[in-house]
């Protein structure tokens, strides 16, 4: 830790000791201090910089608190104020236990709508402020936690903006406003809990259909109603909630050119809910599993924007943006995804790397602890789209 932080090294016998018996209101008052915050990935507000920033000594905190777990409080004759004073203490040991064993929480992201270091201060827009609901992560929904590429590609949405000519509102030769056109269709695929389909919603003024297996989407869709009123009817976008299923997407294609079948009529599959095709598709993390590569590829080729839906022309507007960690775990899948996006006819028009922070897997009672993750982004469009093929030139 750096010496410009302050924080107070404190002795966990310095907290009320059961053995003195202390007062209800003692023991609530210290466990109501003791709560962390959920991490919100910002990378200028560095974790340590959050809720408590006292350090225990000593035989350390989580002994302290599974000690008044076990404890029967007989002394305090209230059996509502132990079982308030018995929960306080669990939830603060869940909070120093990962994000696994954390209960249902609550975030609030900031994301930002302007450029700080080129516009002038009359230029700037105020942050988004997006709160997402988190359930307690049980069986396999790892959907239901927020990831840092999420945040970082959310981050990023607004400095994307003159790339993605679907969003651009002026012609390139003489910035006389186009005609009025439908708001862009955005799909968001993997959306979990919704932070970047949200933003996009509210950065862009777009239509955005946020999709994801079955079991998140009642999640999603309590995200959604939370923020619209806040920050999507107020910047002009709207956001739906879909089912989408990416291991049937491919095989109903195939099953449709095997027929002699090659109209993309989204009733036709399991999916219907997601009405294609759309002309900007955003992903966050969404490889996990050998067979995600060729499920995603196949979503995004089926539901990306072509001109008149055919398979012989091209959208010179459809692009796709992705951020993925990179875990040298999934180093296979990253690979094997980008080889199968060129062999769909794809190509990658803009890419980079950045940092940032997620507090998955963080264990140990360390209230500062979080780790690093390092992530790619890239922007795909069709092959044979001249815009990509200047905006690469560009690069």
């Amino acid at each position: 830790m750096s010496a410009q932080e302050d924080v107070e090294i404190t002795h966990v016998l310095d907290l009320p000791q059961l053995y003195r018996r202390p007062s209800r209101e003692s023991l609530v008052q210290t466990l109501n201090a003791l709560a962390i915050q959920p991490s919100t990935f910002n990378n200028e507000l560095r974790p340590h910089d959050r809720g408590s920033k006292k350090i225990f000594s000593g035989s350390g905190l989580p002994g302290y608190l599974t000690s008044i777990i076990s404890s029967s409080l007989s002394w305090i004759d209230n059996e509502a104020a132990k079982e308030s004073i018995w929960n306080l203490a669990s939830t603060r040991l869940s909070e120093r236990s990962g994000r696994a064993a954390l209960p249902s929480v609550s975030r609030t992201f900031t994301i930002p709508s302007s450029f700080p270091s080129s516009s002038s201060s009359a230029d700037l827009k105020p942050d988004i402020q997006i709160t997402l609901h988190e359930p307690s992560l049980t069986a396999d929904n790892l959907g239901h936690k927020t990831w840092s590429a999420a945040y970082l590609l959310a981050k990023r949405l607004h400095q994307l903006r003159p790339h993605l000519p679907a969003l651009c509102s002026f012609t390139s030769s003489s910035k006389v406003p186009n005609p009025p056109s439908p708001q862009p269709r955005v799909l968001e695929l993997g959306a979990g809990t919704g932070l970047l389909g949200i933003a996009a919603t509210a950065l862009w003024s777009a239509d955005v259909t946020l999709s994801d297996l079955e079991a998140i989407v009642p999640n999603l869709k309590v995200n959604i109603a939370t923020n619209t009123p806040t920050v999507i009817d107020p910047h002009g976008g709207k956001a739906s909630a879909a089912c989408l299923d990416w291991s049937t997407v491919g095989n109903n294609d195939v099953e449709r050119i095997a027929k002699g079948d090659d109209d993309d009529d989204d009733d036709d599959n399991d999916n219907a809910e997601v009405k294609g095709p759309f002309q900007i598709i955003l992903a966050a993390d969404p490889l996990y599993s050998p067979l995600h590569p060729a499920w995603l590829v196949n979503t995004i080729a089926h539901y990306l924007d072509r001109s008149n839906n055919t398979r012989e022309s091209v959208s010179e507007s459809a692009r796709f943006i992705v951020e993925l960690p990179l875990r040298e775990a999934y180093a296979p899948e990253i690979t094997s995804f980008k080889t199968m996006m060129e062999s769909k006819g794809l190509k990658l028009m803009m890419q980079g790397e950045e940092v940032g922070f997620d507090d998955w897997g963080v264990k140990g009672g360390e209230e500062d602890q979080e780790q690093e993750v390092r992530c790619w982004w890239g922007i795909w469009g069709w092959k044979g789209d001249r815009a990509a093929e200047r905006t690469e030139e560009k690069g």
